[in-house]
């Protein structure tokens, strides 16, 4: 594309490292000088939006400030930090994400300078924690302390990381965000099956541990379940993989369309075939043929909550749930105090914006398990609180349809109080808009934000219906499919109690409510 068809921000993006631009900014802001206006769309590149305008509020310039979370573990120090940063700066709103990071809302700018020195005295950053470059990668959150895993990737996954980091000059500027995840979890929670790039660890029958590759995968409007590359991959192998598909990607995906600039739609366009032979063009060696996809968990499986030993002698870890990954600040600050008292070695976050505290004594697990509970986060959730997921929403979102988070609690309360003999699992995910955020697309039931019409004829707050999404490998997975209804907010609720009932009533000859959930047709 030539200079003249760029915007002005992607002018500026071309021609200078947005890193080194907010790099820029922040020594200013540290000697009083007030940022410009012109670069606040950079700020992404360091975990920053804006919210949208809040007309009530005395200054507009809120953003929220999402914190990358390298191997999805904070030890103690950082998770005082953390806490901190919740309490004094973001008025007590932290969320969980599903890729394993932590968001702050309310974040002022005069803070940052304050903010980011916090952040590096515990060795955290927002460094292309989101903008257009590598996300953090998506790992197991047990990684090196669940005795059932394949293999420890937590020094790989810092590895690769590092290396982006270090070479932010050819990697902060790509078409668009570029997700990867690398794995060797026992019950694969780190959703290969929708990340652009994928490394889920398996061992042959010889005990030789190798990576499937998978790529193309992704949500949001253009979703779709990643393909098998057909190639196994050594453990020394990954990083050269990566960074070889990272470079593919920047050189070749679509920079004059946001809709198409992501891996699914350049693979899709070039071929499977041909984006693996530049793969190993690019590295220089062939990667070894791998047509058998390694047995897969069902998505349903893949959760760590309860009290289990880890593979260190006389420690245990932990698995609690959020209620929709909203976390108070207060409540951060508690669990935060409880595990300084118990001296755990840590806190690590999931993909289903749920966290697991770690390196916890054996003879000490029950009591903090006990603690947290408590506190409103369960080890033994039920079956709603363990696997709704939702969305920032509209209340920060310029995107955002529908208000989610707030919402989404009281929806899972609600559950809890009508159906609370129902104990089969079910991922609920409730989006405000089509971006999807939140995975309704891959939801047993999705809900996806939009307006419609009450009864009254008054335009309300809605959402359209998706059912069925799986996650099982690449063969047995499943996009949710649109069930063709838009109910009002209001009726989520009874919505999904009816599913509950009709399914006790009649099950239509199938064995679990995920199977109903994917038979069933719903009256229009």
């Amino acid at each position: 594309m030539s200079e003249k068809e760029l915007s002005a921000v992607e002018q500026l993006k071309a021609s200078r490292n947005p890193l080194r631009v907010i790099e820029d900014m922040y020594k200013e802001a540290q000697e009083g000088i007030p940022l410009s206006d012109e670069y606040i769309g950079l700020l992404k590149w360091y975990g920053m939006y804006p919210h949208i305008n809040h007309e009530d509020l005395e200054d507009k310039k809120y953003f929220m400030k999402r914190i990358k979370i390298v191997d999805a573990k904070m030890n103690l120090e950082q998770l005082e930090v953390m806490a901190k940063i919740g309490q004094e700066y973001a008025q007590g709103l932290v969320d969980f994400t599903v890729r394993q990071n932590v968001q702050f809302h309310f974040i002022q700018i005069k803070d940052i300078p304050a903010i980011f020195d916090l952040l590096d005295s515990v060795g955290l950053t927002s460094r292309m924690a989101s903008g257009d470059g590598p996300r953090p990668i998506m790992t197991s959150p047990v990684a090196g302390i669940d005795p059932e895993e394949i293999i420890d990737v937590s020094n790989l996954v810092k590895e690769v990381d590092t290396y982006f980091d270090k070479n932010d000059d050819r990697f902060c500027n790509f078409p668009r965000k570029y997700k990867t995840g690398i794995s060797g979890c026992g019950k694969h929670s780190a959703a290969h099956e929708v990340q652009d790039v994928a490394f889920t660890a398996f061992k042959t029958e010889e005990g030789e541990v190798l990576f499937d590759l998978t790529v193309a995968g992704g949500l949001s409007k253009s979703k779709q379940i990643a393909y098998r590359a057909n190639r196994y991959v050594k453990e020394t192998q990954v990083k050269d993989v990566t960074v070889a598909c990272a470079e593919i990607f920047r050189e070749y995906g679509n920079r004059a369309n946001r809709n198409k600039a992501r891996v699914r739609h350049l693979v899709n366009e070039w071929g499977l075939e041909k984006f693996v032979e530049e793969i190993e063009t690019r590295i220089g060696y062939s990667l070894q043929e791998g047509l058998v996809e390694p047995k897969i968990t069902s998505f349903e499986k893949r959760n760590h909550f309860g009290i289990h030993k880890a593979k260190q002698e006389g420690e245990s870890f932990i698995g609690f749930a959020t209620n929709s990954g909203r976390i108070e600040g207060s409540d951060f600050q508690t669990i935060s105090d409880l595990c300084k008292k118990y001296n755990v070695k840590g806190l690590t976050l999931t993909s289903t914006q749920d966290f697991i505290i770690y390196g916890v004594k054996d003879e000490e697990a029950q009591a903090l398990a006990d603690e947290i509970d408590a506190l409103g986060y369960p080890y033994n959730p039920t079956p709603f609180r363990a696997r709704l997921q939702s969305c920032t929403g509209k209340q920060f979102c310029k995107f955002g349809i529908t208000e989610t988070k707030e919402y989404a609690k009281g929806v899972v309360k609600e559950l809890e109080k009508r159906v609370p003999d129902f104990n089969e699992s079910v991922m609920i995910g409730i989006s405000g808009c089509g971006n999807a955020c939140s995975h309704p697309q891959i939801a047993d039931i999705g809900f996806v934000g939009t307006k419609v019409r009450d009864e009254q004829g008054n335009r309300v707050e809605g959402y359209d219906v998706l059912l069925g999404g799986h996650l099982e490998g690449t063969k047995d997975s499943r996009i949710a499919h649109k069930a063709g209804i838009k109910i009002e907010a209001s009726k989520v609720v009874s919505f999904i109690e009816n599913l509950i009932t009709s399914y006790e009533e009649d099950n239509l000859g199938q064995n679990t409510f995920k199977d109903y959930l994917n038979t069933v047709e719903l009256e229009k």
